[in-house]
């Protein structure tokens, strides 16, 4: 993954105000971990749709931390998920495993 998650969109979207910025972190650090696990759960159970739901849900706090790269796979993704093609999900996986470790610093 070329790219890292970094707070560009999160200032913007905050203005570089440090009450809205910390709110908006404290969004992506609850929802974040649990679409995370919903996603594994629903694409171990071949749930295609929920997937795919799950995907475009994570796709806007990709995009929150910056990366735009990888808000164009994640995308690409989800597309593919209609139908049932599973070729972007080791990419997507390293993307969540990139946003993961970014929100444990925060």
């Amino acid at each position: 993954m070329k790219e890292q998650p970094n707070f560009t969109v999160i200032n913007q979207m905050s203005d570089n105000d440090a009450e809205v910025k910390q709110m908006l972190l404290s969004i992506i650090k609850e929802e974040f971990p649990l679409e995370k696990e919903q996603y594994y759960t629903q694409l171990k159970l071949r749930n295609y749709k929920k997937t795919r739901e799950i995907v475009h849900k994570i796709k806007h706090k990709i995009n929150a931390v910056g990366l735009v790269e990888s808000y164009a796979l994640a995308n690409d993704y989800e597309n593919d998920l209609r139908n049932e093609k599973l070729e972007l999900s080791k990419e997507f996986d390293e993307i969540l495993t990139a946003i993961s470790n970014f929100i444990k610093t925060f």
